[in-house]
């Protein structure tokens, strides 16, 4: 994870310099080239529902999150660089013993957890057309269990994939990366969880394991309607080591924000994956709720 560690500091001490060299001087008479586009949004959301001596039955139940976007892009002539990052971290507790929500014998289980940092470097090739390269990290906070049995935990696994290729970029608001040449390296920092059968390993004490193939990524960022934002991404990734197409790796993820007043939003978060390494059913996630975003 060291190579992590120094690519992300790497990160960000670049996006610092670059950010710094394009504000202009408060000595400066004549307005610069807006070359930055920067957004953040920082959503908190909360959920308490309580139930006692219901005649339809009921768990009492306690939860809350607070997920944060923001998106960095750089523009100048030729040259793009787009950089987002998604984090996000949720707790529910619920009243399994009938003893109320903050009895001991109760806990807190994990709603929501997820690290998402990507980096889209591009370079005007032709029309609509760039030469691209992407850096991604994905990974989570916390432990998280399946049936009560732990299956993955901090920085484990953490998926690194980069790429060399092309991206199509008719619109602002919608872009289609190929990748022909792309590497991913999943790491995993728990030694219980570097296991044969676990994340595609196949060694005793393995703990990382890089594979080369194929990538393609759908990306759709806009209003589509007044007050109603989405952002969604389908995308696809072949292993050249496996021998069907049936084996590639989907993930598709769809967010929509739709803003009730100045303060308040409603959200639907929706993502669909389709890895087989991990399990040869379908994985489905949904969350809805009413939301208070901060943007800045």
């Amino acid at each position: 994870m060291n190579k992590s560690i120094i690519f992300l500091s790497f990160f960000i001490t670049a996006s610092s310099l670059l950010f710094a060299n394009n504000n202009p001087a408060e000595t400066d008479t004549v307005p610069k080239p807006k070359y930055w586009d920067v957004k953040n949004t920082i959503t908190f959301n909360s959920e308490q529902n309580m139930y006692e001596n219901w005649e339809q039955g009921g768990v009492s139940s306690f939860a809350f999150s607070v997920f944060y976007r923001g998106a960095y892009n750089y523009q100048k002539n030729k040259v793009s660089w787009n950089n987002s990052a998604e984090l996000g971290y949720g707790l529910l507790r619920q009243d399994i013993s009938g003893k109320g929500i903050m009895h001991s014998s109760n806990v807190f289980n994990k709603s929501d957890d997820k690290i998402d940092l990507n980096s889209v470097f591009g370079y005007r090739a032709i029309k609509n057309w760039n030469y691209s390269g992407l850096l991604n990290l994905r990974s989570q906070f916390d432990d998280g269990f399946k049936d009560g049995k732990l299956v993955s935990s901090t920085l484990s696994p953490a998926i690194l994939t980069s790429s060399i290729g092309f991206e199509y970029k008719p619109k602002p608001y919608f872009s289609t990366l190929f990748s022909f040449l792309t590497g991913k390296t999943t790491y995993v920092m728990k030694d219980t969880l570097a296991i044969p059968g676990n994340f595609g390993f196949k060694n005793i004490g393995q703990h990382w394991d890089f594979s080369l193939g194929s990538y393609i990524k759908i990306f759709y960022d806009r209003d589509i309607f007044k007050n109603v934002h989405m952002v969604s991404k389908l995308e696809f990734y072949y292993d050249y080591r496996k021998t069907t197409l049936l084996d590639t790796d989907i993930n598709f993820e769809t967010m929509i924000t739709m803003k009730v007043n100045k303060y308040l939003s409603t959200f639907l978060h929706v993502q669909m994956v389709m890895n087989k390494d991990f399990s040869t059913a379908l994985q489905i996630k949904e969350r809805f709720g009413i939301s208070i975003p901060i943007t800045f």
